[in-house]
């Protein structure tokens, strides 16, 4: 069992991702960002799910930009982009399935 929150580290420098599981069929990471970090959009070649529980920012995705907030989450297509800039102290959990 994992407890995302309590996994999540932060650095001023840059955000901080800690994968949690990773398998063929999936990978977890937790990511942790502080005020002002984001995670720049980029594509992967799988389906890719953001989901943020703590803090709030912005998804940035190929259909622009959606509010984040704790318990949203989006759901991206292989290779639509995707990232995430953060407002305030943030933990988001990214499931990317398959693994790439």
């Amino acid at each position: 069992m994992f407890d995302a929150l309590k996994e999540a580290q932060f650095s001023s420098d840059r955000p901080v991702t800690r994968l949690l599981h990773d398998a063929p069929e999936m990978r977890v990471v937790v990511f942790g960002l502080e005020p002002g970090q984001e995670i720049p959009p980029h594509t992967a070649p799988s389906r890719v799910l953001l989901h943020l529980l703590q803090g709030r920012g912005v998804f940035l995705t190929g259909k622009g930009e959606e509010p984040a907030y704790p318990g949203a989450f989006v759901v991206t297509e292989p290779n639509e982009s995707h990232g995430l800039k953060a407002a305030e102290r943030t933990v988001m959990l990214a499931v990317i399935a398959p693994r790439p």
